[in-house]
């Protein structure tokens, strides 16, 4: 509790020292600094260093640890404080907006919403989301207030995003084209295993003799899959051995190089690796290469869709921003 006492102190100080030099802040001079300064005001919303220091403090250790020297650490707080004022603003610009075109979260809803969150998060324990609360100095009310806030910003954060359907083939095709490396994939197996454990009711001698008798019978023409039912000591034994794809350098060295060796339809002779035993079948193999644009034409069309998003709601945010009175000082 000491250094969490101390870095409010610090954190205090340094948010006045450091918004002046950093232009958060706009002194007037026409007063002190007092305990709860203003920081911003929008509209008629008052934004104060109090709140700022409750949003900045559980993140000062980690700042702490990821910055060497002081100069830095307050560099880093500083911008973090900035951009937790930003959002703050931001916030209560979204949520106007929202409201001023008459829509409104039905009671229902927010209720449902509030239940669903105590029992994920506190199990249903009232007493100890109390304790949550009362430690943030909020009250019930205040909390549910920024719930229903944070539904509001969701929803229109959605309402600004484009769709997929709206994204043109040109587009993913231009998209495509400019980033073909991003679709580079090393060859793959999809593979088969059986899979023999040293234990209680067998010895790694025992488990070499099972391993030559499951190749005899495999050259004979059984079926792999019906071979790791059987004999194999893994959860892929009841999908006959299915393990799926794997990319090159993604096994083990010594399977890796025993897979990759292999043509669809040939499996492995018994590799030992400490005590256990596989015998490794490639189902399907894939080159090396980049990627069709059908396989990767989802993924394409969503990345657009965010990018899109991402810079229709800025737009929108900024627009916000331009038409209301906002004012950083102290």
């Amino acid at each position: 509790m000491i250094f969490r006492k101390t870095a409010i102190l610090a954190l205090s100080a340094f948010l006045c020292a450091s918004a002046f030099s950093q232009g958060l802040l706009r002194n007037t001079g026409k007063r002190e600094l007092g305990k709860n300064s203003i920081l911003a005001v929008v509209e008629d919303r008052v934004i104060t260093r109090n709140e700022v220091m409750r949003e900045v403090e559980p993140f000062l250790p980690q700042i702490r640890a990821q910055t060497q020297g002081d100069f830095e650490y307050e560099k880093r707080v500083s911008d973090y404080a900035k951009e937790i004022v930003q959002n703050m603003i931001d916030r209560e610009l979204i949520v106007r907006d929202f409201k001023s075109k008459g829509m409104t979260i039905p009671e229902t809803y927010l209720d449902t919403y509030f239940e669903n969150y105590l029992k994920e998060q506190f199990s249903g324990d009232r007493a100890e989301f109390m304790a949550f609360i009362q430690q943030q100095g909020k009250t019930i009310k205040q909390f549910r207030a920024e719930q229903e806030n944070d539904i509001i910003i969701s929803y229109m954060q959605n309402m600004k995003r484009q769709t997929v359907a709206e994204i043109s083939p040109q587009k993913i095709s231009d998209y495509y084209e400019a980033n073909k490396q991003k679709w580079y994939s090393p060859a793959s197996a999809k593979i088969s295993q059986i899979t023999l454990k040293t234990g209680m009711y067998a010895t790694l001698e025992d488990n070499k003799k099972l391993a030559k008798e499951i190749m005899e019978r495999l050259k004979k023409g059984e079926s792999f899959a019906d071979l790791a039912k059987r004999y194999s000591k893994d959860d892929s034994s009841t999908r006959g051995g299915e393990w799926g794809w794997f990319k090159k350098g993604q096994l083990s060295a010594v399977l890796d190089q025993k897979v990759f060796a292999l043509e669809e339809g040939q499996y492995t002779d018994p590799v030992v690796i400490g005590d256990m035993i596989f015998i490794i079948k490639v189902d399907e193999k894939k080159p090396d290469g980049i990627q069709s644009i059908d396989d990767v034409r989802e993924q394409i069309e969503w990345t657009i869709a965010e990018q899109n998003g991402r810079a229709m709601y800025q737009k929108w945010v900024e627009g916000l921003r331009r038409k209301a009175y906002i004012k950083y000082y102290e």
